[in-house]
């Protein structure tokens, strides 16, 4: 037996379900020639007949189209990389390109006819509807019949949109080396672009992703090097005002981390800024309207009363600081002891300010909302303002309070 020219699996990943599609057209052919043919009882006359009536029988059928469409891109891939490798499969396709009957089209003109059928069914019922007399006998069904095409469109449209920005978010998370799905029921792409970060040594580019729910961005230059998640829930967007050379930039600031970026020019600072305040307000928004679960809120309530007999002082809503850049301190905020080889850079969790060693001694423990405890070192002046003077004189570590993010 002979090897076939494509695989049974590389046909399908062609044609997908063309073959659906073929029986919806002859049904549908059929139809409108038992209504309009010669052979048609009662013969056709334009004062009485219909055609609408069978538009709306078909018209629900007619969203199979949408995976069709979904599959039509990638299938004109493999056919372009299959004329290359596939000898036998160019052969073949050359040989019935020849054929008279193929009326000098191509075999991927072919394909994209079904991807053209639903918008010319549209374009068929508007010119029916606009040449209909009022009061006609069919007027009223073929209007239906538009207003359901119309739906289906729609829904084919929003098909394929859904799927592109799923193979979308694949790629993402390829690009990314992320382990875990960033395919989430809701989740949508929102915008993505490389902005230049604010590092505590240097500005690095950095490639972010804006979702409906969150900001993704890479960690590191390599794109693989790592990411770091940002949820929009609890985030805030704030300009910065253009100073000497400080142009573009804005603040992103949350209960995990803080920072201040700048984009190549003012449009694109601005559509940043639109993006993510609009992203932000719906993703409040749609978490309005949601009810945590029973258990969910018990189990949280429980941590929470845990911490509380723990940590007695509570301060709420504690947004992450702006890190300032190592090069912008040259001494430490509180003593102003210079930094040297012995006397080390470190910044405070709660301010962001740089402090050496002796003027950051305690951490500070903070709360997520999922109750998930992280420990930071605390400089001495926001461990007085946020616990008290007291909480100076107590051993070196971790304070007997925390601060809810």
């Amino acid at each position: 037996q002979a090897e076939p020219i494509l695989t049974r699996k590389e046909v399908r990943q062609v044609f997908a379900n063309f073959p659906d599609i073929v029986m919806l057209s002859r049904e549908l052919l059929g139809q409108l020639e038992g209504r309009l043919g010669a052979q048609a009882q009662p013969a056709w006359t334009a004062a009485s007949g219909r055609v609408g009536d069978i538009f709306q029988r078909m018209a629900p059928f007619m969203k199979m189209y949408s995976l069709y469409l979904r599959n039509f891109r990638s299938a004109l891939a493999d056919i372009s990389a299959w004329l290359g490798s596939k000898g036998a499969f160019a052969a073949f396709v050359q040989r019935a390109s020849a054929r008279g009957e193929c009326r000098g089209l191509t075999f991927q003109s072919y394909l994209l006819l079904p991807v053209q059928r639903i918008p010319r069914y549209r374009l068929l019922l508007s010119d029916l509807q606009r040449h209909t007399p009022a009061g006609h006998v069919d007027g009223a069904s073929i209007a239906a019949a538009l207003q359901m095409i119309e739906g289906v469109a729609e829904f084919v449209n929003e098909n394929i949109w859904e799927h592109e920005m799923a193979l979308s978010m694949v790629e993402i998370q390829r690009a990314l080396g992320l382990k875990e799905t960033l395919l989430a029921p809701g989740r949508r792409l929102v915008k993505a672009g490389v902005l230049t970060k604010i590092c505590r040594k240097s500005h690095q580019q950095r490639s972010f992703y804006l979702f409906s729910d969150m900001l993704l961005y890479s960690s590191g230059q390599d794109e693989a090097a790592g990411h770091r998640r940002v949820a929009l829930e609890d985030c805030k967007v704030m300009d910065v005002p253009d100073a000497g050379d400080s142009r573009n930039q804005f603040t992103l600031i949350s209960r995990e981390k803080s920072f201040i970026v700048y984009a190549g020019d003012a449009g694109e600072k601005a559509a940043w800024m639109g993006a993510l305040s609009q992203a932000i307000v719906a993703q409040r928004e749609a978490r309005g309207t949601l009810q945590m679960d029973r258990s969910q809120r018990r189990r949280l309530a429980r941590a929470r009363r845990s911490t509380l007999m723990e940590h007695p002082r509570v301060a709420e809503n504690f947004d992450a600081p702006v890190w300032a850049p190592d090069e912008s301190a040259a001494r430490c905020y509180i003593c102003f002891r210079a930094f040297t080889l012995f006397v080390r850079r470190h910044h405070c969790r709660a301010c962001g300010n740089i402090v050496c060693n002796a003027c950051s001694r305690k951490s500070i423990v903070f709360v997520g909302r999922d109750a998930a405890r992280s420990e930071g070192r605390g400089c001495d002046q926001c461990i007085a303002r946020l616990f008290g003077r007291d909480a100076l004189e107590s051993p070196p570590g971790s304070v007997h309070r925390f601060l809810a993010r």
